[in-house]
């Protein structure tokens, strides 16, 4: 995990300090980062993503051109494109698919999205440069990673945290002979089922961000649900660099003027960063899914200073609601391990969280003033010749 977290810091911290000095996008805040590592970990990861991100640009386009999507619509229309093939394939063949490449259909719908809309945001004239940075840029993370990825290393920084890149599923350590013995960790929940579980989060993350204009993580939510069920350290883990990452923004805030793109870069590479003391300190937990609730802490942490002040105590009830009604409908078809939650689900439990996330949506109600329609908005207007008019 140790590697992981270096190459992936850095290359937020890069990403971070490009966008500051030049305005490139880089195919989004972590994308470079993650893909870097995932190619490191399986190597179809990249013509997976190449093709879908190629997809995922031209529908996009196509979209463009034929009606008035914009904003976070056109992000959420990329993502959907760009997990067409690979989710198609991973539903249809799933069962005949060896794992890695299973994995590599998993991380490959959801990134190609974030690039494509990336890369279609940019003006024509500085696509160019924006794609020969990225590219530079991956080149030089895949590098690293090689050079890291050494028998010599593999039994220091390699068995300190969980292996994740020295493990004998990574392709690196494979080539390299530098594997580190480790259990496979099981999997919980089949790739379709994943899938479902996701697309729940996504609709029930939106919802939420339209009626209460709060954002709680369009896919955070929903595998923090499924981890809860492998391991309930790794809650523990998100909370604990939430809390510790939101204070570092603030600090980070107060003494400098970055914000947007460059805050989230620093905020999540911070959140990585403190991730790697935190996983030797709790009981043992799995590398990859350590390192993506880091992410998740690093982002949602900047999307909770990111939304107005009078609003952010409105983050943690909804988070909530959405996360026990993921955690009850995923419980359904999984049976947790032993460190997961919940270990008893049934009448009481399935009462106790329903009447948490009525409270929870109830206080978010009560808290939040509902913006009127824009039919009462034109109704209402001078210029329409209404109001009175």
């Amino acid at each position: 995990m140790i590697v992981a977290v270096t190459i992936t810091a850095l290359g937020l911290c890069l990403v971070a300090a490009i966008t500051q000095l030049f305005g490139y996008r880089l195919s989004g805040t972590v994308t470079l980062p993650v893909l870097a590592v995932y190619t490191l970990i399986t190597v179809l990861t990249l013509p997976v993503f190449i093709l879908s991100t190629l997809i995922a640009y031209g529908g996009l386009e196509l979209l463009k051109q034929r009606t008035l999507l914009y904003g976070r619509d056109e992000l959420l229309a990329a993502i959907i494109i760009g997990s067409a093939i690979p989710v198609g394939v991973l539903l249809v063949l799933g069962g005949v698919l060896a794992e890695p490449l299973r994995a590599v259909l998993f991380i490959g719908s959801i990134l190609p999205g974030l690039a494509a809309f990336n890369y279609h945001q940019l003006d024509a004239a500085y696509r160019k440069w924006d794609l020969l940075t990225s590219v530079g840029l991956f080149v030089g993370l895949i590098t690293l990673g090689s050079l890291l990825i050494a028998p010599d290393f593999s039994r220091t920084i390699g068995t300190l945290t969980p292996p994740t890149l020295f493990a004998e599923t990574a392709d690196i350590a494979r080539w390299r002979g530098a594997t580190v013995p480790a259990e496979t960790a099981p999997i919980l929940l089949d790739r379709p089922g994943t899938v479902g579980i996701l697309g729940l989060a996504l609709v029930a993350s939106e919802g939420f961000r339209r009626r209460y204009d709060v954002r709680i993580g369009v896919i955070a939510v929903g595998l923090l649900a499924i981890y809860a069920l492998a391991s309930v350290w790794l809650l523990v883990l998100y909370v604990l660099l939430f809390a510790v990452t939101y204070v570092a923004l603030l600090v980070a805030h107060r003494n400098t003027i970055l914000y947007g793109r460059v805050l989230i870069g620093l905020a999540t590479a911070f959140s990585l960063l403190a991730a790697v003391p935190l996983v030797v300190a709790l009981p043992a937990v799995d590398g990859l899914s350590a390192y993506f609730v880091a992410i998740f802490a690093g982002i949602n942490a900047y999307n909770m200073h990111a939304t107005a002040p009078a609003y952010r105590i409105v983050i943690p009830p909804v988070q909530l609601a959405a996360f026990l009604t993921l955690v009850g409908i995923a419980r359904q078809f999984i049976e947790p391990l032993p460190q997961g939650v919940p270990q008893q689900f049934g009448g009481p439990e399935i009462v106790v969280s329903a009447i948490v996330v009525c409270l929870c949506l109830g206080f978010a109600e009560y808290y939040v003033v509902s913006q009127p329609s824009e039919t009462a908005v034109y109704d209402s207007s001078i210029i329409s010749g209404g109001g009175n008019a």
